[in-house]
Protein backbone atom coordinates (compact mmCIF):
# COMPACT_ATOMS: atom_id res chain seq x y z
CA UNK A 1 0.00 0.00 0.00
CA UNK A 2 3.02 2.76 1.00
CA UNK A 3 4.66 1.61 -2.53
CA UNK A 4 1.45 2.47 -4.48
CA UNK A 5 0.90 5.54 -2.42
CA UNK A 6 4.54 6.84 -3.09
CA UNK A 7 3.86 6.27 -6.67
CA UNK A 8 0.85 8.11 -6.63
CA UNK A 9 2.95 11.12 -4.87
CA UNK A 10 5.44 11.07 -7.80
CA UNK A 11 2.59 10.29 -10.65
CA UNK A 12 0.99 13.78 -9.30
CA UNK A 13 3.99 15.54 -8.39
CA UNK A 14 4.80 14.93 -12.04
CA UNK A 15 1.57 15.98 -13.55
CA UNK A 16 1.41 18.93 -11.59
CA UNK A 17 4.91 20.33 -12.52
CA UNK A 18 3.98 19.14 -16.36
CA UNK A 19 0.89 21.56 -16.09
CA UNK A 20 2.43 24.65 -14.47
CA UNK A 21 5.12 24.26 -16.84
CA UNK A 22 2.33 24.14 -19.49
CA UNK A 23 0.66 27.23 -17.88
CA UNK A 24 3.76 28.79 -18.05
CA UNK A 25 4.25 28.32 -21.71
CA UNK A 26 0.91 29.44 -22.24
CA UNK A 27 0.88 32.32 -20.70
CA UNK A 28 4.61 33.38 -22.03
CA UNK A 29 2.78 32.91 -25.68
CA UNK A 30 -0.16 34.79 -24.33
CA UNK A 31 1.62 37.87 -23.35
CA UNK A 32 3.67 37.16 -26.37
CA UNK A 33 0.76 37.59 -28.35
CA UNK A 34 -0.53 40.65 -26.60
CA UNK A 35 2.93 42.29 -27.05
CA UNK A 36 3.16 41.80 -30.28
CA UNK A 37 -0.34 43.27 -31.03
CA UNK A 38 0.37 46.64 -28.50
CA UNK A 39 4.10 46.98 -30.02
CA UNK A 40 3.34 46.03 -33.55
CA UNK A 41 1.49 49.48 -34.63
CA UNK A 42 3.94 51.53 -32.76
CA UNK A 43 6.60 49.66 -34.68
CA UNK A 44 4.64 50.95 -37.93
CA UNK A 45 4.08 54.35 -36.92
CA UNK A 46 7.98 54.85 -36.67
CA UNK A 47 8.19 52.76 -40.18
CA UNK A 48 5.46 54.99 -41.62
CA UNK A 49 7.52 58.31 -42.45
CA UNK A 50 5.59 62.21 -42.56
CA UNK A 51 6.02 64.94 -43.61
CA UNK A 52 4.46 67.91 -42.81
CA UNK A 53 3.58 70.89 -45.39
CA UNK A 54 2.28 74.30 -45.18
CA UNK A 55 1.58 76.21 -48.48
CA UNK A 56 -1.08 79.04 -49.06
CA UNK A 57 -4.72 78.47 -50.51
CA UNK A 58 -3.64 79.42 -53.68
CA UNK A 59 -1.04 76.78 -54.19
CA UNK A 60 -3.69 73.92 -53.10
CA UNK A 61 -4.75 72.31 -56.57
CA UNK A 62 -1.37 72.51 -58.03
CA UNK A 63 0.34 70.87 -54.32
CA UNK A 64 -2.36 68.34 -54.63
CA UNK A 65 -1.84 67.15 -58.09
CA UNK A 66 2.14 66.85 -57.59
CA UNK A 67 1.65 64.70 -54.09
CA UNK A 68 -0.49 62.63 -56.06
CA UNK A 69 2.80 61.65 -58.33
CA UNK A 70 5.10 61.91 -55.12
CA UNK A 71 2.65 59.27 -53.30
CA UNK A 72 2.82 56.28 -56.11
CA UNK A 73 6.92 56.63 -55.77
CA UNK A 74 6.98 57.24 -51.91
CA UNK A 75 4.74 55.19 -50.43
CA UNK A 76 6.34 54.38 -47.14
CA UNK A 77 6.12 58.27 -46.79
CA UNK A 78 2.83 60.36 -45.56
CA UNK A 79 2.62 63.50 -46.66
CA UNK A 80 0.33 66.00 -45.04
CA UNK A 81 -0.05 69.46 -46.62
CA UNK A 82 -2.04 72.42 -44.73
CA UNK A 83 -2.99 74.85 -46.98
CA UNK A 84 -4.52 78.93 -45.61
CA UNK A 85 -2.99 82.22 -46.14
CA UNK A 86 0.55 82.77 -45.90
CA UNK A 87 0.39 85.43 -42.70
CA UNK A 88 -1.64 82.34 -40.85
CA UNK A 89 0.75 80.43 -41.53
CA UNK A 90 3.28 81.99 -40.26
CA UNK A 91 2.11 82.95 -37.27
CA UNK A 92 0.97 79.30 -36.67
CA UNK A 93 4.86 79.05 -37.11
CA UNK A 94 6.14 81.53 -34.69
CA UNK A 95 3.33 80.24 -31.97
CA UNK A 96 4.86 76.63 -32.08
CA UNK A 97 3.62 74.54 -35.14
CA UNK A 98 6.40 72.57 -36.37
CA UNK A 99 5.95 71.79 -40.37
CA UNK A 100 9.05 70.28 -42.02
CA UNK A 101 8.12 72.41 -45.60
CA UNK A 102 6.82 75.91 -45.78
CA UNK A 103 6.02 78.06 -49.31
CA UNK A 104 5.28 81.27 -48.75
CA UNK A 105 3.09 83.76 -51.25
CA UNK A 106 5.73 86.15 -50.86
CA UNK A 107 9.56 86.98 -49.91
CA UNK A 108 8.41 89.15 -46.77
CA UNK A 109 6.96 86.66 -44.78
CA UNK A 110 9.62 83.90 -45.76
CA UNK A 111 12.03 86.24 -44.93
CA UNK A 112 10.71 87.31 -41.80
CA UNK A 113 10.61 83.47 -40.73
CA UNK A 114 14.71 83.37 -42.02
CA UNK A 115 15.18 86.94 -39.63
CA UNK A 116 13.53 84.18 -36.64
CA UNK A 117 15.60 81.52 -37.58
CA UNK A 118 12.62 79.13 -38.20
CA UNK A 119 13.94 78.07 -41.49
CA UNK A 120 17.10 76.84 -42.67
CA UNK A 121 18.42 79.86 -44.45
CA UNK A 122 20.15 78.38 -47.46
CA UNK A 123 17.23 76.22 -48.28
CA UNK A 124 15.41 79.25 -49.54
CA UNK A 125 14.98 78.84 -53.18
CA UNK A 126 12.14 80.62 -55.43
CA UNK A 127 9.69 78.01 -56.65
CA UNK A 128 6.79 79.59 -58.55
CA UNK A 129 5.54 82.96 -59.78
CA UNK A 130 2.05 84.48 -60.44
CA UNK A 131 0.34 87.33 -61.80
CA UNK A 132 -2.81 89.50 -61.04
CA UNK A 133 -6.03 90.31 -62.85
CA UNK A 134 -9.31 91.45 -62.65
CA UNK A 135 -12.29 89.86 -62.95
CA UNK A 136 -15.94 89.66 -62.89
CA UNK A 137 -18.98 87.10 -63.00
CA UNK A 138 -19.36 85.30 -66.15
CA UNK A 139 -22.99 86.58 -66.18
CA UNK A 140 -21.32 89.76 -66.44
CA UNK A 141 -22.30 91.81 -69.91
CA UNK A 142 -18.98 93.45 -69.57
CA UNK A 143 -15.97 91.30 -71.99
CA UNK A 144 -13.23 93.21 -71.68
CA UNK A 145 -11.04 96.12 -70.13
CA UNK A 146 -8.21 97.72 -72.95
CA UNK A 147 -6.21 100.03 -70.48
CA UNK A 148 -5.30 101.55 -67.24
CA UNK A 149 -7.81 104.36 -68.49
CA UNK A 150 -10.61 102.30 -67.94
CA UNK A 151 -9.77 100.02 -65.71
CA UNK A 152 -9.68 103.09 -62.94
CA UNK A 153 -12.84 104.84 -64.68
CA UNK A 154 -14.66 100.95 -64.02
CA UNK A 155 -13.58 100.85 -60.40
CA UNK A 156 -14.52 104.41 -59.56
CA UNK A 157 -18.06 104.31 -61.34
CA UNK A 158 -18.84 100.46 -59.70
CA UNK A 159 -21.95 100.45 -57.37
CA UNK A 160 -20.46 97.47 -56.00
CA UNK A 161 -17.66 97.63 -53.33
CA UNK A 162 -13.91 95.90 -55.00
CA UNK A 163 -13.20 92.49 -53.45
CA UNK A 164 -9.50 91.72 -52.56
CA UNK A 165 -7.12 89.95 -50.33
CA UNK A 166 -6.42 91.97 -46.66
CA UNK A 167 -4.15 94.55 -47.87
CA UNK A 168 -1.72 94.70 -44.99
CA UNK A 169 -1.47 91.11 -44.27
CA UNK A 170 -2.41 88.69 -47.57
CA UNK A 171 0.11 88.87 -50.20
CA UNK A 172 -2.64 89.07 -53.36
CA UNK A 173 -4.08 91.90 -51.27
CA UNK A 174 -0.43 93.67 -50.59
CA UNK A 175 0.34 93.18 -54.24
CA UNK A 176 -3.17 94.51 -55.44
CA UNK A 177 -2.81 97.57 -53.40
CA UNK A 178 0.70 98.38 -54.34
CA UNK A 179 -0.47 98.06 -58.36
CA UNK A 180 -3.19 100.41 -57.39
CA UNK A 181 -1.21 102.81 -55.79
CA UNK A 182 1.24 102.51 -58.65
CA UNK A 183 -1.26 103.63 -61.42
CA UNK A 184 -2.83 106.31 -58.81
CA UNK A 185 -6.15 104.59 -58.15
CA UNK A 186 -5.96 103.62 -55.10
CA UNK A 187 -6.93 107.14 -53.39
CA UNK A 188 -10.07 106.67 -55.28
CA UNK A 189 -11.00 103.29 -54.18
CA UNK A 190 -9.65 103.62 -50.94
CA UNK A 191 -13.36 103.15 -49.29
CA UNK A 192 -14.56 101.22 -52.46
CA UNK A 193 -12.83 98.10 -51.46
CA UNK A 194 -13.53 94.71 -49.32
CA UNK A 195 -10.56 92.88 -47.83
CA UNK A 196 -10.89 89.08 -47.66
CA UNK A 197 -9.26 86.79 -45.41
CA UNK A 198 -7.63 84.90 -48.54
CA UNK A 199 -6.95 85.36 -51.73
CA UNK A 200 -10.07 82.35 -52.64
CA UNK A 201 -11.97 84.38 -50.43
CA UNK A 202 -11.73 87.25 -52.44
CA UNK A 203 -12.92 85.51 -55.69
CA UNK A 204 -16.21 84.02 -54.05
CA UNK A 205 -17.31 87.09 -53.85
CA UNK A 206 -17.08 87.52 -57.38
CA UNK A 207 -17.94 83.92 -58.15
CA UNK A 208 -21.14 84.63 -56.15
CA UNK A 209 -21.92 87.77 -57.91
CA UNK A 210 -21.75 89.63 -54.56
CA UNK A 211 -19.23 92.09 -55.62
CA UNK A 212 -19.27 92.82 -59.21
CA UNK A 213 -14.97 92.90 -59.50
CA UNK A 214 -12.30 91.62 -58.06
CA UNK A 215 -8.64 91.53 -58.08
CA UNK A 216 -6.99 88.20 -57.98
CA UNK A 217 -4.07 85.69 -58.98
CA UNK A 218 -4.46 84.62 -62.48
CA UNK A 219 -4.17 80.68 -61.54
CA UNK A 220 -7.47 81.00 -59.48
CA UNK A 221 -9.21 82.89 -61.73
CA UNK A 222 -8.28 80.20 -64.87
CA UNK A 223 -9.49 77.44 -62.12
CA UNK A 224 -12.67 78.94 -61.57
CA UNK A 225 -15.47 78.24 -64.06
CA UNK A 226 -18.36 81.11 -62.23
CA UNK A 227 -15.44 84.36 -63.12
CA UNK A 228 -13.96 85.48 -66.41
CA UNK A 229 -10.89 87.61 -66.61
CA UNK A 230 -11.56 91.09 -68.08
CA UNK A 231 -7.63 92.43 -67.70
CA UNK A 232 -4.45 90.71 -67.19
CA UNK A 233 -2.20 93.73 -64.97
CA UNK A 234 0.76 94.63 -65.92
CA UNK A 235 3.66 92.66 -64.21
CA UNK A 236 6.03 96.07 -64.33
CA UNK A 237 3.85 98.23 -62.00
CA UNK A 238 3.76 96.15 -58.80
CA UNK A 239 5.84 93.91 -56.81
CA UNK A 240 7.22 90.70 -58.24
CA UNK A 241 4.84 87.69 -56.88
CA UNK A 242 7.25 84.73 -56.07
CA UNK A 243 6.43 82.03 -54.14
CA UNK A 244 9.51 80.89 -52.15
CA UNK A 245 10.50 77.71 -50.57
CA UNK A 246 12.70 76.42 -47.75
CA UNK A 247 12.49 73.86 -45.18
CA UNK A 248 12.41 73.90 -41.52
CA UNK A 249 15.14 70.67 -40.63
CA UNK A 250 17.34 68.11 -42.20
CA UNK A 251 15.03 65.12 -41.78
CA UNK A 252 15.85 62.53 -45.38
CA UNK A 253 11.77 62.66 -46.20
CA UNK A 254 12.02 66.30 -45.80
CA UNK A 255 14.47 66.62 -48.17
CA UNK A 256 13.02 64.10 -50.75
CA UNK A 257 9.93 65.75 -51.09
CA UNK A 258 11.46 69.18 -51.45
CA UNK A 259 13.63 68.04 -53.92
CA UNK A 260 10.62 66.27 -55.75
CA UNK A 261 8.38 69.70 -55.38
CA UNK A 262 11.46 71.30 -57.35
CA UNK A 263 11.83 68.76 -59.87
CA UNK A 264 11.52 69.31 -63.81
CA UNK A 265 8.68 66.55 -63.62
CA UNK A 266 6.79 69.00 -60.94
CA UNK A 267 7.10 72.31 -62.48
CA UNK A 268 5.96 70.99 -65.72
CA UNK A 269 2.42 70.05 -63.96
CA UNK A 270 2.80 73.48 -62.00
CA UNK A 271 3.59 75.52 -65.39
CA UNK A 272 0.37 73.53 -66.81
CA UNK A 273 -2.18 75.15 -64.04
CA UNK A 274 -0.74 79.12 -65.09
CA UNK A 275 1.99 79.51 -62.87
CA UNK A 276 5.18 80.64 -64.03
CA UNK A 277 8.57 79.02 -63.27
CA UNK A 278 11.71 80.52 -62.07
CA UNK A 279 13.62 79.99 -65.76
CA UNK A 280 10.51 80.83 -67.57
Amino acid sequence: MKYFYLQYQFYFKNISKAYEKKIKINKIFIFSFIAFFIINPLLSKQEQRSVLLFAPVSLSEVINEVLFSYKKKRKEIIVKPVFMGTSQLVMQIKNGANPDLFISANEDWMNYLGEKNFIIKKSKKAFVYNSLVVITNKKNKIEKINNIYELKKLFINSKSKISIAMTNSIPAGIYAKNYLENIGAWNNISNKYVESINVRAALNFVARNDLDYGIVYVTDAIANQKVKILYHIEKDKHEKIIYPIAFLNNKPETLDLYDFLLSKESLLKISKLGFKLPND
